[in-house]
């Protein structure tokens, strides 16, 4: 439950168990006066007190009952809203792409009243890396996702191998992108199943080199039941630096030409990082990368960095030659990178 939730139902409860403990408190202190007045013996007395405290459990489960309930319509509420989402609409003759560059021309794209992205221009080549970094709530991430369209543009054009996205179809598209996010989102059932779920179709010698590339096999020889592990809805039963091998793992079998990654190591300790930017680096190569990132080892292997603030793109460059330029990334940089000074090794 969420702390609004918590905090909305803590009166309710502190209430409900008031009351209870209030009638058990009167009616032993009635009981005792009773029984010492010799109106009542002390066996009747016992007897409504033990009758009274079986009455007053139910009572107090009401609480429990009412939280499951809260929690129960906070979740029907929130499918219910998915349900209702109007899909996007596929394109009535679909286009192929004819390769496998990206174009924003001329891009803006709002959520409410808030401009996310404002007049974007940007281009990158087949086989090209772009890094893009920014302070919280620049639309870095927003850039992903425009890209695969889970969002549509207010104005402008975001183009996959010279077609607009709109214009492709959605299997078409999805077949072209692998998606690798921070938070990553595993499905109840074994470590094989979600990764095959990058390709469905893949035999299992395919399957195992995938998971090697993205040295998920570490992870699967020391789980008990290997590759039959069940990872729990939503992965619950991995740590997020082997959630992480897993997602890669699905898209290097997946094999896409773009990939999307957004904030893919922020949160993963060293050890995991290491794994998972080897098997990063094997999933990017040859292949069109947009990435959002901020830390060192992984904006040094992008071709090009943008730095993005307010939706817009304030700097455009190499990353050694944004550091020189001494603007708005390299202050951003200093900053990111200070923490790391101190890190022993």
């Amino acid at each position: 439950m969420s702390r609004r939730g918590t905090l909305s139902a803590l009166p309710g409860v502190v209430g409900v168990t008031l009351v209870v403990q209030a009638m058990f408190t009167v009616l032993l202190v009635l009981g005792t006066s009773l029984a010492l007045g010799g109106s009542i013996g002390v066996a009747e007395v016992l007897t409504a007190l033990v009758l009274a405290a079986r009455c007053a459990d139910p009572l107090l489960s009401l609480t429990d009952i009412g939280g499951k309930l809260r929690g129960a319509r906070s979740v029907l509420a929130r499918l219910e809203a998915v349900l209702r989402a109007e899909p996007l609409p596929e394109p009535r003759e679909p286009v192929q792409p004819a390769g496998h560059d990206l174009e924003f021309a001329s891009v803006t794209f709002r959520h409410g009243d808030r401009t996310v992205v404002d007049d974007l221009s940007l281009s990158v080549p087949a086989g090209q890396r772009l890094a893009v970094v920014g302070p919280s709530g620049a639309g870095k991430s927003t850039l992903l996702q425009l890209i695969a369209r889970f969002y549509d543009v207010d104005t402008g054009t975001v183009r996959l191998g010279g077609v607009d996205v709109r214009s492709v179809g959605s299997e078409v598209l999805m077949a072209r992108i692998a998606i690798v996010f921070q938070d990553v989102y595993l499905f109840d059932g074994t470590i094989e199943d979600n990764v095959r779920l990058g390709r469905p179709g893949a035999d299992d010698a395919e399957v195992r080199a995938a998971a090697s590339a993205a040295r998920l096999d570490e992870v699967i020889a020391r789980l008990p039941g290997g590759w039959a592990a069940q990872v729990g809805e939503g992965g619950t039963s991995l740590s997020g630096g082997e959630r992480q091998r897993v997602s890669i793992a699905r898209a290097l079998l997946k094999d896409a030409p773009v990939v999307l990654l957004d904030e893919v190591t922020s949160a993963l300790d060293p050890g995991n990082e290491a794994a998972v930017h080897e098997g990063l680096e094997r999933l990017m190569a040859g292949r069109t990368v947009v990435m959002v990132a901020h830390r060192l080892r992984t904006v040094r292997r992008a071709d090009r960095v943008v730095f993005l603030d307010g939706g817009r793109i304030m700097e455009d460059g190499g990353h050694d030659e944004l550091l020189r330029h001494g603007g708005r990334y390299a202050d951003f940089w200093d900053i990111s990178m200070t923490p790391a000074v101190s890190e022993p090794g």
